[in-house]
């Protein structure tokens, strides 16, 4: 390959040419079929064994305790409430947690109902909850164990068929986001090339790795970020194939889900990618007001979307008089809240306990995040610029700092949001890892990385992760990780400014 066009590899204008370049002088990029050689074989038996028991034990943890240790329930006893045409925000699960997102979620989520359960009776001062008096469900004393009943039956293959579409989400995800950076189609089979081939592999296992934290406790909650993540990394992959209708679409799901990845939605209009801004004006109507209406109908719509802003929208955004969410989500210290919000108010009361701390932030707090959040939203608009198209790396580079932004501006923010990184950590670990024969990592884009993983790693283990997460340590690498997304894309936005050498490939 030419060294000019070596040297702008990774600039919209060259990416054609480079493709063909490195086709025609490189026979390790030629397809195959997909066979996959003894080792891998070895590799993905072990691996489906392990989730094979994983899946297990998020069961056992699970249909088959008396109280389910899941956020499951709230998705599927949500949805048998909305279908059944009771209020899913005034109907909490066997824990007391309610549902906090917009409808769309929990209509959609009609194949994985659960009938709203029956609340336990009252017993007399000193009885204690036994299997006869406690419906399954809720807690007993001194007994976890239920096993398989009729009562959790249904529940059961619940479980499983949610745990079973997240792994191939993920799989679909790390893949889709490989294959973006590649060029390729889902379907292309990893090259025959041994080096080639280590790469390949390596774009989809790292980056993985990197979120193993994140994505198994979303896996073993029974979240639905890792259903987030699929439409987010199947929108950057249809982006990379030109069907920017789709890719709309996808991107607008996950705005329908929870509040934080919003901002995602400026892509196609930064990039005045019209047909991908289409899909994602047509994305919300059709989720956010088509659906509940051809389902609910427009009476009960206006009053479910009503309840939501009153018991959710408003409190988080420290406005409104419901408290109802105090306990289980909007308060500063009622759950594991990891935004930068949360940082500032616990380094600002890091001397009292955790429990005696103000459960609302002050205004200054507040305000003090939404200006980080501006000026992170101005650095990016000046680094990525207003070009019209983006090559691969920059693709995900922009795609995972518009996400990382959100999660530093929203006020609510668990560990597991933080897998909706694989974007920006997969473009890093891409650029970072030994391009071609060369044998130097690029520590700049690495260490930024490594030290989000084990952050995200650390944050969950006993005693030290409750110290880490109370520091705002996983906050910190957050930023870190976001600085070196930005730091490449800046590089690259000098490459688009300075005139390249274009030469045409030659065949050797």
């Amino acid at each position: 390959m030419p060294e000019a066009l070596r040297r702008d590899k990774h600039c919209p204008r060259n990416s054609f040419l480079v493709s063909c370049a490195l086709t025609l002088n490189n026979p390790s990029v030629t397809q195959s079929r997909w066979n996959l050689r003894r080792h891998e074989r070895i590799s993905l038996l072990v691996t489906i064994c392990a989730l094979v028991a994983f899946g297990i034990l998020q069961e056992r943890r699970t249909a088959l305790r008396h109280a389910p240790m899941t956020d499951l329930g709230v998705f599927c006893i949500a949805s048998g409430a909305i279908w059944s045409g009771q209020n899913p925000y005034a109907i909490p699960d066997w824990h007391g947690w309610h549902y906090q997102y917009p409808p769309a979620l929990a209509i959609l989520f009609l194949p994985l109902a659960e009938p709203v359960p029956l609340s336990p009776p009252i017993l007399p001062p000193g009885e204690l909850k036994t299997v006869v008096n406690t419906p399954w469900g809720y807690p007993v004393d001194g007994k976890n164990y239920y096993g398989f009943h009729a009562e959790n039956t249904h529940f059961f293959f619940v479980v499983a068929a949610w745990y079973i579409l997240s792994v191939l989400g993920i799989l679909l995800s790390a893949h889709a986001l490989a294959c973006a950076l590649e060029g390729a189609k889902l379907h292309t089979p990893p090259p025959e090339d041994a080096l080639a081939r280590r790469r390949w592999w390596w774009r989809r296992l790292l980056p993985l790795a990197v979120c193993a934290g994140s994505l198994a406790t979303d896996l073993s909650r029974g979240q639905a970020d890792i259903l987030m993540l699929t439409a987010i990394a199947l929108g950057v992959y249809l982006i990379s194939t030109r069907a920017n209708f789709k890719a709309g679409l996808c991107f607008a799901f996950p705005a329908t889900v929870k509040l934080f990845p919003p901002l995602l939605l400026a892509y196609p209009f930064i990039r005045r990618q019209w047909n991908m801004a289409l899909g994602v004006v047509a994305g919300l109507f059709i989720l956010l007001a088509v659906l509940p209406l051809a389902t609910l109908g427009p009476k009960r719509t206006t009053e479910l979307y009503q309840c939501w802003i009153e018991v959710l929208a408003k409190p988080a955004l420290g406005h409104g008089t419901d408290t109802s969410r105090l306990r289980e989500l909007t308060g500063m210290g009622s759950t594991d809240n990891q935004s930068l919000l949360a940082t500032l108010h616990n380094w600002t009361h890091h001397s009292l306990p955790r429990d005696q701390r103000p459960a609302e932030a002050a205004p200054w707090e507040r305000n003090t995040v939404y200006a980080v959040g501006a000026l992170m939203i101005i650095a990016t608009l000046c680094v990525t610029g207003f070009r019209r198209t983006d090559s691969p790396h920059e693709l995900l580079a922009i795609t995972g700092l518009l996400v990382g932004i959100a999660l530093v501006a929203s006020p609510i923010v668990h560990n597991f949001y933080y897998l909706l990184m694989l974007p920006l950590v997969s473009v890093l670990i891409d650029l970072g890892l030994p391009q071609g024969n060369q044998s130097k990592m690029n520590w700049k884009l690495l260490l930024p990385v490594v030290v989000f993983m084990l952050g995200d790693l650390l944050a969950r283990l006993p005693g030290i992760g409750r110290m880490l997460r109370d520091n705002g340590v996983t906050t910190v690498s957050l930023l870190w990780l976001l600085a070196a997304g930005t730091v490449f894309l800046a590089g690259q936005a000098k490459l688009h400014r300075t005139p390249a050498i274009i030469e045409a490939p030659t065949m050797q």
